[in-house]
């Protein structure tokens, strides 16, 4: 499940910007995994939930968009 790996990625970014900003706390993740990102939502709600606790991501409100897939064709 590369969904935890994401997820750790994501906790790290937040914790790189606790850091650098002097936050501690997070009320609000908000992240895009589009159509074709191959993200399971579900899985990464739960992997980013069950790696929350003790973190600045501890209790703050996930909101995962998953926007649609878009394709352009360069010719037209």
């Amino acid at each position: 499940m590369h969904e935890l790996s994401l997820a750790g990625s994501i906790l790290k970014l937040v914790e790189d910007a606790a850091a650098r900003d002097g936050f501690t706390r997070v009320a609000r993740l908000s992240l895009e995994a589009g159509a074709l990102a191959g993200v399971e939502v579900p899985a990464l709600r739960f992997a980013l939930e069950s790696i929350a606790p003790g973190t600045p991501l501890d209790g703050a409100e996930i909101h995962i968009d998953t926007p649609p897939a878009r394709a352009s064709c360069k010719a037209c």
